[in-house]
């Protein structure tokens, strides 16, 4: 059932949070709103709520990039990674998201990006006001060239000079591309694998330039009708110094594509693992 905004708010979502910034319809469904309880429920207990919670009450794209870095937080902590510390300090005191214990006793640093499909609008898109109209128009958009703005996320200044070579590092994107990076994950091997000319570009895991990164995760979050399901996978970095290497068991559950339900939202018809 489709309703407006915050009147779908969930029991602790009105007591923990203030929507009145937001302006757009989210959560818009049931099945979110479910969602935001069991999100906002696990951070008040988990002890991140206080970090998220002003960005979850911010303007529609802050609280969509917060609900992303909790989304993922709370797929890691039902596989057995949970949160140890939030907003640790990385490489020169950047700060990242959360650091996250393995089985292996280590800590993982992990960053959580969410690009736009604003980011791939040209210059004259922008200044015609592109950017403040609806995703997507007349049926365009595409999958043209995604590991370009992938590789952006990567080397941004405010991405990959987080990574301190001392420990493992991950970087998530939970993307909103014109074409999101989940339906083209060959894209993704292109950025980070690719050693063919045609393609304009070499794949950043093929040397040792971004050795303090352990590997990238790619993470969206979707519902079909059977509950609010996430999706996860992680590609490892060949050339990551043994510092920064990603645990064993993080690259054994996360090498091949996991998809699963979130409990609070599961509709009852499904075969698809639920956590």
């Amino acid at each position: 059932m489709l309703l407006s905004g915050a009147q779908l708010l969930g029991p602790v979502a009105r007591r923990l949070i203030c929507p009145e910034r937001w302006t757009d319809s989210y959560p818009a469904w049931e099945s979110f709103a479910q969602e935001l309880d069991a999100l906002l429920e696990y951070a008040d207990a988990e002890g991140g709520l206080h970090h998220l919670a002003p960005r979850l009450e911010s303007k529609n794209a802050q609280r969509d990039e917060a609900l992303e870095e909790l989304r993922v937080a709370y797929w890691l902590h039902n596989w057995r990674f949970p949160v140890v510390q939030w907003e640790p300090r990385g490489l020169g005191g950047k700060v990242g998201e959360y650091l996250i214990s393995t089985p292996e006793k280590k800590r993982v640093f992990v960053e959580v990006k969410s690009p736009g499909w604003e980011g791939q609008l040209s210059n004259a898109e922008r200044q015609a006001g592109r950017a403040k109209q609806p995703k997507y128009q007349n049926l365009e958009g595409g999958a043209v060239g995604n590991w370009i703005p992938l590789q952006k996320c990567i080397a941004s200044d405010k991405t990959y000079p987080k990574f301190a070579p001392t420990q493992p590092n991950l970087l998530v994107v939970a993307d909103d591309l014109m074409f999101p990076l989940h339906y083209c994950l060959d894209h993704v091997d292109v950025a980070l694998y690719n050693r063919h000319p045609g393609y304009g570009t070499t794949g950043y895991f093929n040397s040792p330039s971004y050795e303090n990164l352990g590997g990238v995760g790619i993470f969206r979050a979707f519902s079909d009708g059977r509950g609010v399901e996430y999706e996860f996978k992680i590609f490892d970095n060949p050339f990551a110094l043994p510092a920064t290497k990603l645990p064993p068991s993080l690259m054994g559950t996360f090498k091949e594509k996991k998809t699963d339900i979130v409990r609070a939202t599961f509709t009852g018809n499904t075969t698809r693992h639920i956590f």
